[in-house]
């Protein structure tokens, strides 16, 4: 049994009436679903709203009361399963970046780095073990001693040219024992 448009969304001053009724009422029923005030009162003007635009061809089956009812309880069902479809995107983009910022801790800040910074540390030594004894202590003296060219040669009372062919020797070797390691 189809009941006739209502005479209560028939004209303005009926369904201000009818607005401000049953606003409260529902408004009270969506913040129980939605737990959000803001939320719960966007939604019963939302369904007031598309009362009035679709008031000249809006069929109600039921009463008014069960009407708005219905409606405010469907746009709540609506709403939480955007919010469910949101919390998944939110949960997994918040999993994405912890894991990121352990993988980062790993790799940059201790683990992997202090690994790799070890072994290619462990590898140079060795590639200095196989300089000739000469070799090996001028290049000492210009790497962890940072002492230039002229202060080596002045020390080991050599040429400074003799001092750049060692350092550009031990370059050579060191840089060919890492090729697997450094670019």
């Amino acid at each position: 049994m189809k009941e006739e448009i209502p005479l209560c969304i028939k004209d303005e001053k009926a369904f201000e009436a009818l607005f401000r009724e049953y606003f409260l009422v529902l408004h009270e029923y969506a913040v129980f679903y939605t737990e959000n005030s803001r939320q719960a009162e966007d939604i019963v003007q939302d369904i007031f709203l598309k009362i009035w635009e679709s008031r000249k061809k809006l069929i109600i089956n039921t009463s008014m009361r069960a009407y708005l009812f219905r409606s405010v309880h469907n746009s709540c069902i609506q709403y939480l399963r955007q919010q469910s479809v949101r919390q998944k995107y939110k949960d997994s983009y918040r999993i994405k970046l912890q894991e990121s910022l352990i993988m980062s801790n790993l790799f940059f800040e201790n683990g992997l780095t202090k690994l790799f910074e070890e072994e290619i540390e462990s590898l140079k030594n060795n590639a200095l073990n196989l300089l000739p004894e000469k070799t090996r202590k001028i290049f000492i003296l210009s790497r962890d001693g940072h002492l230039k060219n002229s202060k080596i040669a002045e020390i080991l009372n050599i040429n400074e040219k003799t001092v750049e062919y060692h350092i550009s020797r031990a370059l050579g070797i060191i840089r060919h024992q890492l090729s697997d390691y450094v670019l």
